[in-house]
């Protein structure tokens, strides 16, 4: 049975308890190393300052510049690589909430079937309630939403099975190739840390 955390708390010991250490830059090598592969991006980033500081043979401070220089040219072409998620976010965001009012509201579903669909419109006994304009407008918009959701259940199945025969999704690819370039453009640092920074910028 596990102790109330007030007596956990009172017991612990205090010895040491000041030289625990207070940011990334006082952790050890072995900390951070585990922290990094973990994805934290502050262990990252310490991991490639200390890498700077041992190929360079500078101290902390000074490896600063380099470091901004890395982040920068890993920034480099971002906003274009980001371009296509921002698209499916908007595009998502407009279907879905659009989907309501065609769905729903009275006015958008009458103009809606009378620029596309042509159907013959209900009596207006059977359009008094959004669930009645509901039942009316799901004859045209079950086979366009339907088919939607299959499609992006197929996409989703298929990009499953490619990781689990070891492909790489679009994201991964896009990550690695940037990652790769940024190794290029830095050949003297250690190529694990920088390519583990270079993905950290595009997913921060």
């Amino acid at each position: 049975r596990a102790a109330p955390a007030r007596a956990l708390s009172s017991s612990a010991p205090t010895d040491g308890a000041h030289d625990m250490p207070a940011t990334y830059a006082e952790y050890s090598n072995e900390v951070l190393l585990m922290l990094a592969s973990h994805g934290d991006d502050e262990a990252i980033r310490e991991r490639m300052a200390r890498d700077v500081m041992s190929v360079d043979g500078i101290k902390r401070e000074e490896a600063e510049p380099k470091l901004k220089e890395i982040e920068q040219s890993a920034r480099g072409g971002l906003g274009l690589v980001r371009l296509p998620y921002r698209v499916g976010i908007a595009a998502a965001l407009v279907a879905g909430f659009g989907s309501i009012p065609m769905c729903f509201d009275l006015h958008t579903v009458l103009w809606f079937n009378e620029q596309y669909v042509t159907m013959d419109v209900e009596d207006a006994k059977n359009l008094e309630t959004w669930l009645e304009v509901g039942s009316w407008s799901w004859n045209w918009m079950e086979p366009p939403l339907g088919q939607a959701s299959f499609f992006l259940l197929c996409l989703q199945y298929s990009r499953d099975q490619i990781q689990k025969i070891g492909g790489k999704s679009y994201t991964e690819y896009i990550m690695e190739k940037r990652g790769t370039k940024l190794c290029d453009t830095f050949p003297q640092y250690n190529k694990l840390a920088v390519a583990a920074f270079g993905k950290s910028i595009m997913a921060s």
